[in-house]
């Protein structure tokens, strides 16, 4: 399984995955410039953690859109 590959699986659970976490659980380094990679295609927002010099992802599910009754 690719980096890419685990990443997004870890991010499909919808929690936040900091770059420090991936590190630790992953033993991937430089989790922005992956995610940069696998931005395409998916929605996955960037959060700076307050008072830490690192960010959090997190993926955004698509949206189905709600067909009104006929």
């Amino acid at each position: 399984m690719t980096q890419q590959q685990r990443i997004l699986e870890r991010l499909k659970t919808g929690e936040w995955l900091s770059s420090v976490e991936a590190s630790r659980e992953m033993y991937i380094m430089r989790l922005g410039a992956r995610i940069s990679d696998r931005k395409l295609g998916h929605n996955i927002i960037e959060r700076r953690v307050e008072g830490k010099s690192y960010s959090e992802y997190k993926l955004i599910p698509p949206q189905v859109p709600v067909m009104p009754p006929a």
